[in-house]
């Protein structure tokens, strides 16, 4: 039997990506080993939103070949995408497949297999209209569902390479959503992760036109689906119909990642980002307001360039009062191809570093504070197929993104069950059932 290996970088949607290609390499007869074994091929699925991506993915192609001299190694997703030329120069890679076909990796490997000949099969990506129609969930093992929903990105923000990577913004036709989603709950998943590269921008380019509250609305009509969650939504995307459809949802997850990007209004205006710090502050006020209970969280990009130590002293203030449980923090990183690497004062690459470890230190105390508000209170835990391995102890994830470990029977996973916290464990909360 034919093994393989499979290592993944960046996003959600590159993770559920990986785990469609690992699904039918198993059902087409293929063993799956783990990165660090030796395997007959080796994937790794690229990012390319930093320099630091790109370096990881080279390392990761040289770390498998030492592994398995004879491997072939592929190389795909977003970096495949955009330097298909640098990646097809290194010799330790004999396939590069772009974002379009990946997902036609076992019918390529079925067809012609892997050649002794450097093979690229990269496309214009920005030539493509349309959503590919398809399964686009994978469930193996999990107790929570993603569903990549839709592709692309409509924006250009000038810091940003990956419109390049998964062109222009497609989405998934309402019937194929529910249709699967349904699918999904009627094997007894009682959660999914709505994915895609810019979620907020589904259904624009469908005919007729449709919004992403529309999905919404049908999806809160699946009778056998408890709860959902959305991955990401910019900030211009939740008005005030949203919010207070969410707010009386009973199936909406109360968890929202939420881009800022820079907490400077000269820093967003350079970026493109299309709204100020006041509009951020007045979404994220709302939304507490109407849900308390909500984890908000967010992206800072540190060391754009322009950002001068007093901005990001102000930005820092302003994060400070901002209600937000965690952040997700990257220090800007120069893209090729990208109006913001041709910009002046770039920032050195040691003031980003001191930058992203203050905010970093920031995310962890909001984190910790967050979650010590709900010490003693009772949430609805989603019990997960597989035991912590650590501690033996059944895990879960709350409605508002809290990771909790708690004492119980084998029967009650992949149920919901009430347990309330009684203490912070590390990045956990401990729990009791109720």
């Amino acid at each position: 039997m034919k093994s393989f290996s499979i290592h993944t970088l960046g996003c959600k949607t590159n993770q559920l990506e990986s785990s469609i290609i690992y699904d039918e390499l198993v059902k087409a007869g293929w063993k799956a080993e783990p990165f660090n074994g030796h395997a007959d091929i080796y994937i790794i699925n690229t990012c390319t939103v930093t320099s630091k991506t790109d370096s990881e993915s080279k390392y990761l192609v040289r770390k498998a070949k030492r592994t398995n001299p004879k491997a072939k190694i592929i190389v795909i997703g977003c970096f495949a995408q955009v330097s298909p030329e640098e990646l097809s120069s290194i010799d330790d890679i004999d396939l590069v497949i772009g974002n379009k076909d990946k997902l036609n990796l076992v019918e390529i490997l079925n067809n012609s297999g892997i050649s002794d000949t450097k093979n690229v099969i990269v496309s214009d990506i920005m030539k493509e209209k349309e959503f590919l129609d398809r399964q686009v969930f994978s469930a193996s093992g999990r107790t929570r569902v993603n569903i990549k929903i839709q592709d692309g990105c409509n924006n250009r923000c000038t810091y940003c390479i990956i419109p390049y990577a998964r062109g222009k913004s497609r989405s998934s036709k309402m019937e194929n959503v529910i249709a699967q989603i349904k699918n999904i709950a009627d094997q007894g998943y009682k959660e999914i992760i709505l994915s895609g590269i810019h979620l907020g921008q589904w259904g624009l380019d469908l005919r007729p036109k449709q919004k992403f509250l529309d999905l919404l609305k049908e999806i809160d009509k699946i009778g056998n689906l408890p709860r959902y969650r959305i991955s990401s939504l910019d900030p211009q995307e939740i008005d005030d119909e949203i919010i207070e459809f969410l707010t009386a949802s009973k199936k909406f997850c109360r968890h929202l990642h939420i881009a800022m990007q820079s907490p400077d209004n000269k820093v967003l205006r350079a970026m493109r980002r299309g709204y100020d710090v006041e509009f951020f502050e007045k979404t994220i006020n709302k939304l507490v307001k109407n849900m308390p209970d909500i984890a908000l969280g967010s992206d800072i990009i540190v060391g754009f360039p322009g950002e001068t130590d007093e901005m990001f002293e102000d930005g820092f203030r302003a994060i400070e009062r901002f209600p937000l449980s965690y952040l997700h923090i990257f220090p800007y990183s120069r893209r090729k191809g990208t109006l913001a690497a041709d910009m002046l004062d770039q920032i050195q690459e040691g003031v980003k570093k001191e930058r992203a470890n203050r905010l970093k230190a920031l995310s962890d105390k909001k984190n910790r504070l967050f979650k010590e508000n709900f010490i003693g209170k009772e949430l609805n835990v989603l019990a997960e197929r597989q035991r912590d391995r650590k501690t033996g102890l059944l895990k879960g994830l709350s409605r508002n993104y809290i990771s909790v470990l708690f004492e119980g029977d084998d029967n009650i996973k992949n149920t919901i069950v009430k347990v309330r916290l009684t203490e912070l464990y590390g990045n956990n909360a401990s729990g009791v059932l109720t």
